[in-house]
């Protein structure tokens, strides 16, 4: 889990380090995470897909519209040196890449 916080609590040991064992500190550790999972402000993400696409510098426009017709959304765009060509990097919802290619 993500953006869990642990704060200091007091939580007093036994002074004997003979009697510190997991009976003391199992149940102590299982509180604090009990508690760090009840205040974390868990939510939900959409899994996407790295798409990289190579295309000529006449499709580029194109892919653009089909991407923002997908709700897809471009990071990087770089031409190729000396080539035509250019590499495009975006990230794509899964459960729109369903016909992406053929568009």
């Amino acid at each position: 889990m993500r953006g869990i916080c642990f704060e200091v609590c007091d939580v007093v040991l036994h002074a004997d380090a003979i009697h510190r064992g997991g009976g003391q500190v199992i149940p102590t550790a299982r509180t604090l995470i009990y508690a760090s999972q009840l205040t974390a402000k868990p939510r939900l993400l959409e899994p996407v897909y790295l798409v990289e696409i190579q295309a000529p510098e006449q499709t580029v426009s194109g892919i653009y519209g089909v991407l923002n017709q997908k709700r897809g959304h471009v990071f990087q765009e770089m031409q190729r040196p000396g080539t035509p060509l250019y590499n495009m990097k975006a990230y794509l919802p899964v459960i729109e890449c369903f016909g992406f290619s053929g568009q």
